[in-house]
């Protein structure tokens, strides 16, 4: 297959019309006519993941975060940038991200699917956030406990307190800001990159506010794969997409 066979699958899952006006997702770096046989998919688009593709023998890197979020005001290649566009360009690797046209599809999709819930609903106006029911009504307590396991989270943080919690909403990433369309709808709202005035809005407004880190998102890199093995004859892998924060 070539590049562009793939980045085709891609956008007919998650269309480039569905990403934020923010936003830069689709091809990052390369030739959409190259031969792939290998791919490799990763939360983070940097000079360790590209390091990463390469050393596997791969062809194309999909990642989540794009690479050319900020704009390029020269290709220098003593900076990070810069070394990431000549090595890829010399390596002959294809890089493509997905971002907000995936997140409005599928991330919170998977991340709320993965608490074991039902009734699920789009949460907000822009349709990126989820809404649902947890399949077993747990304390204050079980639910701060279930949250850990099920995100494999060694630290995080949480705010406020509800003494049953039933109904839940999310937002991988950075939607923090999102919190105010679930006062009164929701006992739980989960995110990452939350303030101190979110954990002070959910503490006034009566909801627990869990911030799960943005290293969540990790979750695509596994349901990604899984949705491409069905769809294309090349060998995937994952790349290791480590937390960039260390915890202590």
């Amino acid at each position: 297959m070539q590049a562009k066979d793939i980045i085709e699958i891609m956008e007919k899952h998650y269309p480039l019309s569905l990403q934020e006006e923010w936003d830069k997702c689709g091809l990052q770096i390369g030739d959409i006519h190259t031969d792939v046989n290998k791919i490799m998919i990763s939360l983070n688009a940097d000079n360790a993941t590209l390091d990463e593709a390469i050393e596997n023998g791969c062809q194309m890197l999909i990642t989540h975060h794009p690479f050319l979020l900020d704009p390029i005001i020269s290709i220098d290649k003593d900076d990070f940038m810069g070394q990431f566009i000549y090595k890829a360009i010399e390596n002959h690797i294809v890089v493509y991200s997905s971002h907000t046209a995936l997140d409005n599809v599928s991330m919170n999709q998977w991340l709320i699917e993965a608490l074991g819930v039902h009734d699920i609903e789009i949460g907000d106006e822009s349709g990126i956030t989820r809404m649902a029911t947890l399949n077993q009504p747990m304390s204050f307590d079980e639910f701060i406990n279930h949250v850990q396991r099920v995100y494999h989270l060694e630290h995080f943080k949480y705010a406020g307190y509800v003494d049953k919690i039933e109904k839940v909403a999310i937002c991988g990433g950075s939607g923090a800001d999102f919190i105010d369309q679930f006062y009164g709808q929701v006992d739980a709202y989960l995110t990452g990159d939350s303030k101190y005035r979110h954990a002070k809005n959910a503490v006034d407004h009566g909801i627990v506010l869990v911030d799960i880190n943005h290293h969540v998102e990790n979750i695509m890199v596994t349901k990604l794969k899984e949705l491409l093995e069905k769809e294309v004859n090349v060998d995937i892998i994952t790349g290791s997409s480590p937390d960039y924060y260390i915890y202590r």
